[in-house]
């Protein structure tokens, strides 16, 4: 695939290398370092790539169109009580996490509220690089997840675009910035909180970003809590851990949310996606607390178990599309876009799958009902796995999935450490925002990407660690 770094052969990279950390920095693009041992907290700019990396401009496309469809599929599988039910019947018997969650979007639903849903959601995607007969390469948008919770990189997304329009400028590539899509996912997803806020009625209820103080990317959050006040100043946007709730948080006999006597028009998750959140007992009781409010919840308990892995699989079944989607043309875009999955439910079927893995562990990946990255097992650590639950239920808590496999292309990798020139892999997410009450859409649309990329000689990798960089399409 085409790679900018062909280009630079003649300029000076240590320079250019230089005057990225200086633009990210600039602009907000930094992030707390993990220093558990020091009591003052420090900062670094986040690791990125020197230079944009290749994305095919028709699948860019593709992705952009498809994603209020993405939406609107979350939004009405959330409300689809029976679909729920049937997908995770057998994950919730051996994944405790998922059946706190279920227990809790039970309960919720019994409530019958006909408050407002508001989703901010990203749709991963690696292009797979298919050769046919000719010799001709196709590059074909592949699901990797749906984020329906704490959908990170909302700043970061919009301002390396920027950071690198800047870049080519300074390598004398200017002309190049006209490939670079624009990139506005920081002011698009406000006007949803704006939209939203405004839906609550009431003008002196706040904001609660609900968060976990022990995260690195401390100012993409803060990113979206001053891009609300810059579209609303009347607007208060408090910010709480879960310890903080335990005492302050308190509902009303007809169901209104307050914190701190501050009565919340929405709740913002920048928490509670993974078992490791909930290290008290206390915390469960405030997520339930907060499910049967009338707040809202941003996202609900629902919208959060409809990304769960289990519901990749069931949604890629035959007819699972057509229950939510009329148009024929969308469901078929929509299920081009999806790997192989098989389910590993104890039955002939999860038995042949489970036989599938451990004889080609490398053409797959496993992966747990977890968000938040990390989770995933490759190769024989699939064998090591399944090995030992392959013939009980505790194989149903997870998912097996075709592995992607995109085409690698030059980049050089700028982190703290210094930078480097690798053969690198791109993940494309767009953003979507709805706000949904019942089957009255109010608000649905894109709202524009992020990107991140790594070596492809790793399976995972975080930002933090430097294995993976924030990066920018390219299109072309």
């Amino acid at each position: 695939m085409f790679s900018l770094c062909s280009k630079l052969e003649k300029q000076n990279i240590n320079s250019l290398v230089d005057c990225t950390r200086d633009l990210c920095v600039s602009k907000g693009l930094v992030m707390r370092k993990r220093d558990g041992q020091s009591p003052t907290k420090t900062y670094m700019f986040v690791p990125c790539s020197l230079l944009p990396s290749p994305i095919p401009k028709d699948g860019f496309q593709l992705l952009t169109f498809l994603q209020p469809h993405i939406n609107k599929l979350i939004h009405d599988v959330s409300q689809d009580d029976e679909f729920m039910s049937s997908a995770f019947k057998n994950v919730i018997k051996v994944d405790d996490f998922t059946k706190r969650l279920y227990d809790i979007y039970k309960a919720s639903k019994a409530s019958d509220k006909q408050r407002l849903d508001f989703g901010i959601l990203r749709s991963d995607y690696m292009f797979e690089c298919v050769v046919d007969k000719s010799g001709k390469e196709f590059f074909n948008p592949k699901q990797i997840e749906i984020n329906t919770i704490a959908s990170g990189g909302i700043k970061l997304g919009s301002g390396l675009s920027s950071v690198h329009s800047d870049v080519l400028q300074y390598a004398k590539m200017k002309e190049l910035t006209a490939h670079l899509p624009k990139n506005e996912s920081l002011s698009r997803i406000a006007h949803g909180f704006l939209t939203a806020w405004k839906d609550y009625g009431n003008p002196n209820a706040i904001i609660l970003i609900l968060y976990n103080e022990n995260k690195p990317n401390i100012f993409d959050q803060r990113a979206v809590e001053y891009a609300i006040y810059d579209l609303d100043e009347h607007i208060i946007v408090r910010r709480k851990t879960c310890w903080e709730l335990i005492a302050s948080i308190a509902l009303s006999p007809d169901g209104k949310l307050f914190v701190d006597d501050e009565e919340v028009a929405i709740v913002y998750f920048r928490f509670g996606f993974t078992a490791d959140d909930y290290i008290d007992e206390k915390f469960w009781d405030v997520r339930l607390k907060v499910e049967m409010s009338r707040a809202i919840l941003c996202p609900s308990i629902g919208y959060q178990l409809a990304g769960c892995k289990k519901m990749q699989e069931v949604l890629a079944k035959p007819d699972a599309l057509e229950r939510f989607i009329d148009d024929v043309d969308v469901v078929q875009k929509i299920r081009n876009t999806f790997a192989e999955f098989y389910e590993l439910e104890m039955n002939s079927d999860g038995d042949n799958a489970v036989r599938m893995a451990l004889t080609n562990p490398d053409l797959y990946v496993l992966k747990p009902q977890r968000e938040g990255g990390g989770n995933n097992i490759y190769g024989e650590d699939i064998v090591t796995l399944l090995s030992e639950i392959g013939n009980d239920e505790r194989r149903c808590a997870y998912i097996l999935m075709e592995k992607i496999c995109p085409k690698p292309f030059d980049n050089i990798f700028v982190t703290a450490s210094g930078h480097q020139k690798v053969q690198a892999i791109s993940e494309l997410g767009t953003f979507g925002v709805i706000l949904a009450r019942g089957n009255d859409v109010i608000e649905n649309y894109s709202a524009d990407h992020l990107m991140r990329s790594k070596s492809h000689e790793h399976n995972d990798g975080g930002i933090g660690s430097g294995l993976a960089v924030m990066d920018s399409p390219f299109l072309v």
